[in-house]
């Protein structure tokens, strides 16, 4: 057996820094008392929010502004006018690479 040595491709790198020492531990109490505020303003939103949707029973948010929806029908109609088309032009394909020729 030959005892010729590989050529690797794995280069090792020392640490840059040394690693950080962890934050300090919560207490106990505080990480409870943090859940409960969580969890006490979640429902609150979630009970707003429920309300809202019960006291309009299916209804859209607000009543729709007529005036505003009128304006926007006008914009619209005015945008979807016809333009006036005038004859088509016939492009001779021939007369034209003439044209680009000279």
């Amino acid at each position: 057996m030959s005892t010729m040595s590989r050529v690797s491709n794995v280069y090792y790198l020392a640490s840059s820094e040394p690693p950080t020492p962890r934050a300090a531990r919560l207490s106990p109490s505080l990480v409870l008392r943090l859940r409960l505020l969580s969890f006490y303003w979640r429902l609150r939103m979630t009970a707003a929010e429920l309300c809202d949707v019960l006291r309009r029973f299916g209804r859209p948010m607000g009543e729709p502004d007529s005036i505003v929806l009128e304006q926007r029908a006008e914009i619209i109609l005015a945008g979807a006018a016809p333009r006036i088309l005038g004859p088509a032009r016939v492009i001779d394909l021939a007369e034209a690479r003439a044209r680009l020729r000279a």
